[in-house]
């Protein structure tokens, strides 16, 4: 099946069977769990400071690698709203550069090896982890539509 979507400019359109559709729940999911991720981490500063400086580096780049997960599932998520609403050309919206160097960093999944994380800590890095890889399989599918 092949979906045509009106072009976003004269000079570009875009045809795939590629279904872009509405993604206002993925949207609110990102949004939600950056938020509940920001009251988390918010919550929980001084936290890692009771841990061996060991597992506290651990711990502090494994908070980052969520929030970097979520920060770029959410730029993935609006730029797609960004191309729906007509504001931007689909090759605009995915830099494939960034994508792999992202790649390389958020798709790492290493938490079950933190047995001293907290149970909620890890909870939120595995939602952040499955919204970045269903996100990142979307934009994955666009580059190569954009770029074949």
């Amino acid at each position: 099946m092949t979906h045509e979507h009106p072009p976003t400019s004269k000079a570009a359109s875009y045809q795939s069977n590629f279904s872009v559709v509405h993604f206002s729940r993925t949207y609110d999911e990102a949004f939600t769990l950056l938020i509940e991720a920001r009251n988390y981490l918010s919550a929980h500063r001084g936290q890692s400071k009771k841990q061996g400086s060991r597992e506290a580096v651990a711990q502090c780049v494994e908070e980052m690698r969520m929030t970097t997960r979520l920060i770029r599932a959410m730029a993935w998520l609006l730029a797609v709203r960004a191309v729906e609403a007509g504001e931007i050309p689909w090759d605009e919206a995915v830099d494939i550069d960034d994508l792999m160097v992202d790649l390389r960093v958020c798709t790492v999944n290493p938490h079950e090896e933190y047995g001293f994380l907290s149970p909620g800590l890890l909870d939120l890095m595995g939602r952040a982890h499955s919204l970045y890889m269903r996100t990142a399989r979307m934009e994955l599918q666009v580059a190569a539509r954009c770029n074949g």
